[in-house]
């Protein structure tokens, strides 16, 4: 639990000095992946309510990191959709990343970072599986 915390909390400090938070970080994300998303699509993706998600999207716009367009079909249905300047600014915070996860393994052997990814896969595998199984309704458990 402290490994994810601990890297929850660099990468906060990390997105930080863009003038993002994680919250606006995995919604920007989330929309240049989709070119363009409904608000509920987007705090499904993100696991936000509506309500937060909208002020995580007024912050953006604020920033000139997104527009709100209406469905010209559906006028009650807006779509939110990342600007240029949103686009930069995520590939710069990966690009940066990417530099600091390199520095962070850079003391593992090459063997020693194939067990690892090895491992992770399967329990993050494991974890979906625990996800598939709570959403219809089987059970792992053995108690």
């Amino acid at each position: 639990m402290h490994l994810s915390w601990l890297a929850q909390k660099r990468f906060n400090q990390h997105i930080s000095r863009y003038g993002i938070t994680l919250p606006q970080f995995l919604a920007l994300a989330y929309m240049i992946k989709e070119r363009q998303c409904a608000m509920n699509q987007l705090a499904e993706a993100t696991q936000q309510d509506a309500a937060t998600m909208t002020g995580v999207v007024d912050r953006l716009e604020r920033l000139n990191l997104v527009e709100r367009r209406r469905n010209p079909l559906d006028r009650r249905v807006v779509f939110v959709i990342p600007t240029e300047r949103a686009l930069e600014l995520v590939q710069e915070v990966y690009a940066a990343h990417n530099v600091l996860i390199a520095k962070l393994f850079e003391s593992f052997e090459d063997d020693e970072l194939q067990t690892l990814v090895s491992l992770l896969s399967r329990l993050l595998d494991s974890m979906h599986q625990d996800d598939y199984n709570a959403t219809n309704g089987s059970s792992t458990d053995k108690a």
